[in-house]
């Protein structure tokens, strides 16, 4: 069982981090952008790929493209999909992470390795030391030189295909970044409003969307404009952390991993884990009912349930999320 600590207090956490992900960006997947819409476009209401299918897809690009089509299934509510947008938006990132982080034990050969997290409502500035070149790179600009020099993707989302966009399968490219340059939305959340956040009462309520009050919605921040925490960190950095394939950059995982500790620290603190709806599968909300299964391209479905208690998987080596 892995422990997550912070990526910019453990170097050997963020070097581990770092190689894992240069290895499975290296890692064919055995199957073409071809083989993947095959597959998914008779079981994907709306699926549209365009491009060039003979492009191999590593094991990296196979999160991306989870994560995309899970973004694409929409679910009753305003602006609401499997993984987005309603109470399933927590649990769904978990088991999102657990699955990568599998995958990184795997290729590090450490069944010990824990996900580390980046905690920027610490970190903040442009020029932190997390975007250093032996780090995770430049926040302004293609990522092309450093750690991740040699880092590739091969699937870029053109809009969501439920909303009549693609994805776009192309040849490896490096990422991009383009940090602070939003004008609504030139600095990253503070600690203060994380501390807003851990003060809501419930998990989430009715009509469990983007605009409903409680922790979930708050914490993945559609409640107002400019958007605020878990969104607003996408906003911020930009480039490649904007659209749907938004797992193409490494910095998703260490952002998500921090918002799952947030999660984790607002439930150690509430007696029996609340997570709402509570209702029979598919009956309050479709897709977000605590025994509704979870979308999963790699290994078996899960349900909220299954993941309240990330404990089987993974502890943190600090859940004092406020200072």
């Amino acid at each position: 069982m892995g422990v997550r600590r912070d990526v910019l207090a453990s170097d050997d956490d963020r070097e581990a981090y770092l190689r894992g992900c240069m290895l499975l960006a290296n890692t064919p997947s055995g199957s073409t952008a071809l083989d993947v819409h095959r597959i998914l476009q008779p079981q994907v209401p709306g699926w549209a790929m365009r491009g060039d299918g003979s492009v191999e897809l590593s094991m990296w690009d196979l999160f991306t493209l989870w994560h995309y089509v899970a973004m694409g299934l929409p679910t009753a509510g305003v602006n609401t999909n499997r993984a987005h947008g309603g109470p399933v938006f927590l649990p769904w990132h978990r088991l999102f992470l657990i699955r990568l982080e599998a995958q990184l034990q795997g290729v590090l050969d450490d069944p010990d390795f824990g996900l580390p997290y980046w905690d920027w409502a610490k970190d903040g500035p442009l020029n932190s030391p997390l975007w250093a070149d032996s780090r995770l790179g430049t926040n302004r600009g293609t990522v092309d030189a450093g750690r991740l020099a040699g880092f590739r993707v091969r699937l870029t989302g053109q809009g969501s295909f439920s909303q009549g966009g693609f994805l776009l399968a192309h040849q490896p490219r490096a990422i991009t970044r383009d940090a602070g340059a939003d004008p609504d939305h030139r600095t990253l959340p503070r600690k203060s409003d994380v501390a807003a956040c851990m003060d809501e009462g419930v998990y989430d309520t009715a009509n469990w969307d983007t605009a409903s009050v409680g922790f979930r919605n708050h914490l993945e921040g559609w409640r107002r404009w400019p958007v605020e925490l878990h969104n607003r960190v996408h906003v911020w950095i930009g480039g490649d952390m904007s659209p749907g394939t938004s797992p193409n950059d490494p910095v998703f995982f260490l952002h998500h991993c921090n918002v799952d500790r947030i999660w984790e620290a607002w439930m150690d603190r509430r007696p029996g884990r609340p997570y709402e709806p509570t209702g029979t599968p598919g009956a309050d909300s479709p897709g977000h009912n605590l025994n509704d299964n979870m979308v999963a391209l790699l290994g078996a479905t899960m349900t909220p349930a299954d993941v309240l208690d990330p404990s089987p998987w993974y502890s943190f080596d600090n859940l004092s999320v406020e200072t």
